[in-house]
């Protein structure tokens, strides 16, 4: 059972402080140390209310980059046109708005919300554009905050639940091997471009290996003149499977 504290009874603590003798130095020192440690309890306890000691709050005017990224990239009547949003996203706008829907609506954590005081969070679109970034440019997370307003720690939490999040939603229909259906439509449609019986396309690429032990460099070494990693792939014509 948790002793009652002394900081609760203030006029007892006074009445024993009152009631030393100036020669019972023992009994001083030991009330010295009971209150003592009474005020780091309270002092540890007020540090784990409220924001972090030394923190400092950025104002990042998320809205105003919330606002930015859909008129330069999602309106109407949109800066950019999609033939520049595909290069800069690697997909097209329509495909990047079907991503977000599956993510929203799998995932609460990518739907705008409103916090305790009133504040509207970031939207489902600066999320979304902020892990598809890094994953197809790498991109350091100082260039993201400076477009999207996005904090670094709310970054990575953004890109760690967008991945686990496609996985979840598009794990069943893409990610899975083709059944007897698939192989036939397949066939079938490679007939029609005059290559019977092939199932679809191979190509591979060359990704840079850039923490490849030194003594593998020679064996992984070839044309890119540093160590790379030969991906292949077998695809259909839509890319689907």
């Amino acid at each position: 059972m948790q002793q009652p504290s002394l900081l609760l009874y203030p006029d007892i603590l006074q009445n024993i402080f009152d009631n030393i003798d100036d020669s019972d130095d023992e009994d001083l020192i030991f009330l010295a140390a009971i209150q003592e440690e009474e005020n780091a309890r309270e002092r540890q306890f007020v540090r784990r209310r409220g924001s972090i000691m030394g923190h400092r709050v950025i104002n990042r005017s998320r809205h105003d980059g919330a606002e930015r990224l859909y008129c330069d990239y999602f309106s109407e009547n949109s800066t950019y046109p999609p033939h520049l949003f595909r290069r800069r996203f690697r997909i097209s706008r329509p495909l990047f708005c079907r991503i977000v829907e599956g993510v929203v609506a799998s995932n609460d954590y990518f739907r705008q919300r409103t916090d305790a005081i009133g504040v509207v969070g970031l939207s489902s679109i600066q999320k979304v554009t902020a892990a598809m970034r890094m994953l197809a440019y790498g991109q350091p997370v100082d260039s993201i905050d400076e477009y999207v307003r996005i904090g670094e720690s709310t970054v990575l939490e953004c890109l760690r639940k967008f991945v686990v999040t496609i996985v979840n939603v598009f794990c069943p229909h893409y990610l899975r091997a083709p059944n007897n259906d698939d192989v036939a439509k397949l066939c079938a449609l490679r007939e029609e471009s005059g290559f019977p019986g092939m199932l679809g396309s191979i190509d591979c690429m060359y990704w840079k290996w850039k923490n490849c032990p030194t003594a593998n460099h020679g064996q992984y070494t070839d044309h890119c003149h540093f160590p790379t990693i030969i991906l292949e792939v077998v695809t259909s014509s839509d890319l689907w499977i």
